[in-house]
């Protein structure tokens, strides 16, 4: 989408071009093509779930159409980030309107950023996006926390709490523990093994990671231990 915002003038024009019925509200087909004719990019709005949440973000009265004073709103005058794009999407998502997004009321939102890309049943989940995101580890994602994944442009945090986060991406079931069959799926994710590595290799690699860091040997490792381990020097 292009980063330029158009002028009043320019959206005005588009709504009155796409509002085929004149009742000074788009449907989702005519938000559509109000939106195509807007930016005119050549790349399109993307997925049709992706412009079902961002209407629903635009559509501040929740009638299901977006009229011009609501499209104004966000788009008007100079300049346009992807951040308020992706706010607008969120909003959308929020079903309850708690002003978080849960697993469920995410998985949209990833499926429709992933639209069209090779399927990998070995990808990551989306609890690992889960994990990323949350920052807090409260398993859900506020808009900011959503934000920073998106754009990239993550708040400065204390460096216990990013160790916190970094443990959350490796602990996929949540039970506080690292196990070893964690940190192969992990890798895998990662791209550090490859699928043909026998599983003498595979295990020979998670045991070289965990090694010397099991300090109560009980085959997983604790917060402290991983602790330990990410402080080790390389």
């Amino acid at each position: 989408m292009a980063s330029d915002k158009p002028t009043k003038e320019a959206v005005e024009q588009a709504f009155a071009k796409a509002d085929k019925d004149e009742n000074g509200k788009l449907t989702l087909s005519e938000f559509k093509a109000c939106f195509e004719e807007v930016f005119n990019d050549g790349e399109g709005l993307g997925p049709d779930a992706i412009i079902n949440m961002m209407m629903s973000g635009f559509d501040a009265d929740g009638d299901n159409m977006v009229s011009l004073d609501e499209l104004l709103k966000v788009i008007g005058d100079k300049k346009i980030d992807e951040k308020l794009m992706f706010k607008t999407m969120i909003k959308g998502a929020d079903k309850d309107g708690n002003g978080f997004l849960s697993a469920a009321e995410f998985k949209p939102i990833l499926e429709a950023l992933m639209d069209g890309e090779d399927d990998d049943e070995d990808g990551p989940p989306i609890e690992f996006f889960m994990n990323m995101a949350d920052s807090n580890g409260d398993q859900k994602l506020s808009v900011q926390e959503l934000l920073n994944l998106f754009t990239g442009e993550a708040e400065e945090k204390d460096p216990k709490e990013e160790m916190k986060s970094m443990f959350r991406l490796y602990d996929t079931d949540a039970d506080g523990m690292i196990s070893k069959k964690e940190i192969l799926g992990f890798m895998k994710m990662m791209g550090m093994v490859d699928e043909d590595d026998s599983r003498a290799d595979m295990r020979m690699i998670v045991n070289m990671f965990m090694a010397g860091s099991d300090e109560d040997g009980d085959g997983k490792l604790n917060y402290e231990e991983f602790c330990n381990l990410m402080d080790k020097p390389e």
